[in-house]
């Protein structure tokens, strides 16, 4: 099958894609649909980076790396968060070479051009006397923070295939005032090294088809789980009565699906219970952190967000759970897992690791081992497109979106 494409132009692949079904062979591993992916699909999308308290003083930075893309991430000395593309301008050497620290100027290693905090170069040794360096910052990276939740986009400022940023801030206020997420702290990250293409993740991330074959935990703590596989609106009428009780507290109920939106980059929200006698997202249903923010009282529910195709959070009373899906290579990609708490929660006093990190990491261990599979099966010559199930709703909807997206 592969021989029988190899000559077929991305163009032609997307215009002979079947709706509703998966994608040819080569979206899963050319490399030259996988640059093409960075350029018009990633590299055009608000990404979610990180949090704030990784880097809450002057001076303190971390990297971000996605694709052959490195980010410096870094806040200034008028406490503002920018970004910066990791490329000095001399002669393109990286600058910050270590993951995180703190910095009172961003050097270049390899022949000492020295930056400001803001981007400016204020030194470069030896050049004439008429050299401005004005001339000569660092390249800008958009970069975005709601709620302590950094975002970064690649593009150019003013590109029109760029989401507006506000309407994803806008999701964030409505559902998180109370849980006031931006005084959180991670206490746990996690990478999952995943070998499959981007898109396998994704498209693994957004469905529940495989929950009850493949999620045993994960299906006995939310009740949606069996209740969809049933009927897709048998969960309803459960949501509704939780919701009565829930307003009832002051806190927010609701729902725009998770395709909703700015079609640049369609995301959304919902908020559903977990099910019977369960406050949280854990094993006994029992908490396993301090309330957040200004909750005074547990509503059973949970809030889920998708920031475009490849961020994602779960938002509970007591915790907060952070997925970030990182591209690396046409058959590699990295899952990146925070867990926060509350910042001036303390282990061991107030929450238990293992009990806050229990289903999401027994659940992500899982969906890395099952993408991998898929990423082998479909290498294979006898690999071809299938089609979508209902509960794969919003997997079908990201590919038709992804097709649209590359196409332009």
């Amino acid at each position: 099958m592969q021989a029988n494409t190899d000559a077929v132009s991305v163009k032609e692949l997307v215009a002979r894609q079947k709706p509703g079904f998966t994608l040819d062979q080569r979206f899963y591993r050319d490399p030259e649909i996988f640059r093409k992916d960075l350029e018009k699909v990633v590299g055009k999308s608000w990404l979610y980076v990180d949090h704030t308290s990784e880097i809450p003083n002057k001076g303190d930075f971390l990297l971000y790396q996605i694709g052959e893309e490195s980010i410096i991430v870094v806040r200034g000395r008028d406490g503002e968060v920018r970004a910066f593309f990791n490329v000095c301008r001399h002669r393109g050497s990286h600058i910050c070479l270590k993951d995180q620290g703190n910095v009172r100027t961003l050097t270049c290693p390899y022949h000492a051009w020295i930056y400001d905090l803001e981007g400016r170069l204020i030194a470069a040794r030896g050049m004439p006397e008429d050299f401005d360096k004005s001339e000569f910052p660092l390249h800008s990276c958009q970069a975005r923070v709601a709620h302590g939740l950094i975002f970064i986009c690649l593009a150019r400022p003013g590109d029109p295939d760029v989401a507006d940023f506000d309407p994803i801030a806008s999701d964030i206020d409505q559902l998180t005032a109370l849980h006031r997420i931006e005084d959180t702290k991670i206490v746990h990250r996690e990478v999952y090294p995943t070998p499959a293409n981007w898109k396998l993740v994704v498209d693994n991330f957004r469905e529940c088809y495989h929950c009850t074959p493949a999620h045993p935990e994960y299906t006995m703590v939310n009740a949606y789980v069996k209740a969809h596989d049933r009927d897709l609106g048998s969960y309803d009428p459960v949501v509704k009565e939780w919701e009565g009780k829930t307003i009832a507290l002051g806190h927010p109920v609701g729902q725009n699906g998770g395709n909703e939106g700015d079609p640049r980059q369609p995301g959304g929200y919902w908020r559903q219970p977990i099910r019977e006698g369960f406050v949280t997202l854990s094993e006994d249903g029992k908490p396993v952190a301090p309330l957040l923010g200004d909750l005074q009282h547990w509503d059973g529910g949970e809030t889920a967000f998708t920031f475009g195709a490849l961020s994602y959070a779960y938002l509970c009373a007591d915790h907060l759970c952070m997925f970030r899906f990182t591209p690396v290579s046409p058959e590699h990609s990295d899952v990146v897992v925070t867990w926060h708490v509350r910042s001036d929660a303390q282990e061991g006093r107030d929450y238990d690791l293992e009990r806050l990190k229990w289903l999401w990491d027994v659940t992500t261990v899982e969906d890395t081992k099952i993408i991998i599979d898929n990423q082998k099966g479909v290498n294979s010559s006898r690999y071809e497109p299938g089609p979508y199930a209902p509960l794969e709703a919003y997997s079908h909807d990201f590919t038709r979106w992804y097709l649209e997206r590359l196409a332009g």
